[in-house]
């Protein structure tokens, strides 16, 4: 069975966002907390999550940088696609209007999340109130219709996505 480490980070609360253990668990793989005192456990995984969240820390620039090294595949949710998009950048993010409890159509370019979701265009649940202008590390592989980046994708042949939305909130409403 694979290991995911997953990023530590309470999302708006003190305790760990289940949905995001459960979507590991229902495809199979195991979900391995990672925090600064046992990044060890890192050469044991298969992936890394970064999770959604209010803050860009060290560790995900930590976490980035094991994934571009090892060439581990990496997925970030929500705050984990921000701090994507911001690393080995000055950039900081900005606020954006319409996006926080909101449903909206992404279309996504040519790209391995297009390849994986089998159209350009989908329909995605929306919990942020920032956004990123840019990225340098990664391309921008999927925005709204108000032109707010919400997938970005490695430049190298390995996985590396990161998506604005919270897809593992979404997997319910998809086996229903």
């Amino acid at each position: 069975m694979k290991l995911v480490a997953v990023l530590n980070r309470y999302e708006n609360s003190k305790e760990i966002d289940l949905y995001y253990m459960k979507a590991i668990k229902k495809f199979g793989a195991v979900p391995i907390l990672i925090n600064e005192d046992n990044l060890d456990l890192l050469e044991k995984c298969g992936g890394i999550l970064l999770t959604g969240g209010d803050n860009k820390g060290t560790l995900d620039d930590y976490l980035i940088k094991y994934s571009f090294d090892n060439k581990i595949p990496l997925l970030g949710i929500c705050q984990g696609m921000q701090s994507m998009a911001l690393y080995n950048t000055n950039n900081n993010l900005v606020d954006v209007e319409n996006h926080y409890k909101s449903n909206h159509l992404v279309t996504l370019k040519d790209s391995k999340l297009k390849s994986i979701i089998g159209k350009d265009k989908m329909l995605v649940n929306s919990y942020h109130q920032q956004q990123v202008l840019d990225s340098k590390e990664f391309k921008v592989t999927g925005r709204s219709s108000d032109n707010v980046i919400e997938a970005i994708e490695g430049k190298k042949i390995f996985f590396q996505i990161g998506v604005e939305w919270h897809p593992e909130r979404m997997i319910e409403e998809k086996s229903s």
